[in-house]
């Protein structure tokens, strides 16, 4: 991967450039928490299917960003592999209702265990 960071990633989800942009991969770029904050708070990616921010040092505060985002009302693939993410993270994803046409979600290689596979 690259080495863009939460600074590069702020700045991306900070860009008006890409309105029509479907398909983002940003794995592998130790983005942080703090990065998918941004991309949770940015209205510009409204137009996702599909986000791949596997291997990115996401915890539990990253994931629940996402579960409060409704800006990704296209998303149907989500790859969240590779990271940091609890139980606690994939709870409050499973309860939210802003993603309604999510039909791939990758979340191996995590810290989940059976309470978060039960939500």
């Amino acid at each position: 991967g690259n080495r863009i960071g939460a600074a590069g990633s702020k700045a991306l989800a900070a860009s008006s450039l890409f309105p029509n942009l479907t398909s983002l991969d940003v794995s592998s770029n130790r983005i942080g928490d703090a990065a998918i904050k941004a991309f949770a708070g940015s209205s510009f990616f409204s137009n996702l299917t599909s986000l791949n921010v596997g291997r990115n040092q996401i915890g539990a505060a990253g994931m629940e960003a996402l579960a409060e985002c409704s800006f990704f009302p296209n998303l149907t693939s989500l790859d969240m592999s590779t990271n940091r993410i609890p139980d606690a993270g994939v709870k409050a994803f499973a309860a939210s209702s802003f993603f309604p046409n999510l039909t791939s979600l990758n979340v191996g290689r995590n810290q989940i265990g059976a309470a978060g596979m039960e939500a």
